[in-house]
């Protein structure tokens, strides 16, 4: 219905740039293998219309993740992919275009410690944050199709001015963490995904210690402080706090598919979700 409006050609254009940055990354996008079926429930089959009368959607999305979900503290204004395609979700819901839209999405800050939190207590309908596609996930929450793959990369301290280093205390891949205390998202995949593949990869033989932090922004400024040798999160997530004095090392592992969440008894919301995804 809305193929031409405002609203689907910004979240294209949105996905095109996201996109670009996972081939820029040298990634090959694989499906998971674990199927993701939720647990059977009763779905009310009424909720798209109770939305409807309600007036708005409530969407939860990161606050802290540049390309994908972000808000600028000093212009008031949200952006990246996560924020557009939670707006062209509404104009499809709601039966309007972008520009009368109006407040009818309310956007509401989530991050890794709350995320699950806000919607299994009902305070946002959905959740569009980065959030990964698990079998387990899929047994508290009803997810979308994928909508973005990205990969578990790592990011060290550089020093420019060194020009034989390549990182903190000499970190140039996953096969030099051997005891050295790896930085990760508090409540997400990353630790699992990592020892798994440590485990199953071939030569690789390290035992690194793991550091949960509530934020992105935290990671980032206890790397910088020295607090932990490396981070370890989504590629996408590392493009947003690359600079100067960082640098994301070539690894690349543990596709990380992201979908959307909903309690599992407004699995209807996801009919629409999914029709956005496919276009």
């Amino acid at each position: 219905m809305f193929r031409n409006s405002p609203c689907k050609r910004i979240f294209a254009l949105a996905l095109l740039v996201a996109m670009c940055l996972t081939i820029l990354s040298g990634c090959s996008p694989k499906e998971p293998t674990d199927e993701t079926t939720t647990t059977p429930v009763k779905v009310n089959e009424s909720y798209l219309d109770e939305l409807r009368e309600k007036g708005k959607l409530v969407v939860g999305v990161k606050t802290d993740v540049p390309e994908l979900s972000y808000y600028d503290k000093e212009t008031g204004e949200w952006s990246g992919l996560e924020v557009e395609l939670a707006y062209n979700i509404g104009c499809d819901l709601f039966g309007v275009n972008r520009s009368d839209l109006g407040d009818k999405v309310q956007l509401v800050g989530v991050n890794v410690a709350n995320h699950e939190e806000k919607l299994a207590n009902g305070d946002i309908d959905l959740m569009l944050a980065t959030y990964t596609k698990t079998s387990e996930r899929a047994k508290k929450f009803a997810l979308s199709d994928t909508y973005y793959t990205s990969y578990i990369g790592l990011m060290v301290r550089y020093t420019p001015e060194d020009l034989n280093s390549l990182g903190t205390k000499n970190i140039k891949s996953l096969a030099d963490l051997d005891g050295k205390l790896v930085g990760v998202a508090k409540n997400s995949t990353t630790r699992h995904d990592m020892i798994e593949y440590i485990n199953t990869a071939n030569q690789l033989k390290v035992s690194p210690r793991f550091a949960s932090y509530s934020s992105y922004n935290a990671l980032y400024n206890a790397l910088k402080k020295g607090e932990i040798d490396v981070i370890a999160v989504d590629v996408s997530i590392l493009n947003g706090y690359d600079d100067a004095s960082t640098k994301i090392l070539p690894d690349r592992f543990a596709g990380q598919h992201y979908s959307a969440a909903v309690l599992p008894e407004n699995a209807k919301l996801l009919d629409i979700v999914n029709k956005v995804i496919g276009g």
